[in-house]
């Protein structure tokens, strides 16, 4: 996984996504998107669907930007579908592929056409 990134005006993006099928092991995994980290949050090992009240240090929440300190698990949800949707909707180039095809790589924000790769 990488992500592009400007040095002229610190402007970024996620990581590539893959919407693909991988192997571990004896068991199939959806690779890195929006869609799977989500799942991730609600249904897995931890996941925010058991309502409970999450605890989360007071720096942590600051951090994050929360009102409070200890979240219900379902508004967590709630804030974790928001950060996907502003990732999907903010994202330049979703793939690789799709970043290599591209002729005219340069920043949204400035227009520098100096991006970078980390």
């Amino acid at each position: 996984m990488a992500f592009v990134h400007c040095h002229n005006c610190d402007w970024q993006q996620d990581d590539f996504w893959d919407f693909g099928f991988r192997k571990y092991g004896y068991f199939m995994k959806w690779g890195y998107n929006p869609f799977s980290l989500f799942l991730s949050y609600v249904f897995g090992r931890g996941g925010y669907w058991r309502p409970r009240r999450i605890d989360h240090d007071d720096w942590c929440a600051k951090e994050l930007g929360w009102s409070r300190r200890d979240p219900h698990s379902w508004w967590l949800i709630w804030w974790q579908l928001k950060r996907v949707v502003r990732k999907f909707v903010t994202q330049e180039w979703w793939t690789w592929n799709e970043y290599k095809k591209d002729p005219d790589k340069y920043c949204p924000d400035c227009g520098n056409e100096g991006l970078c790769i980390d």
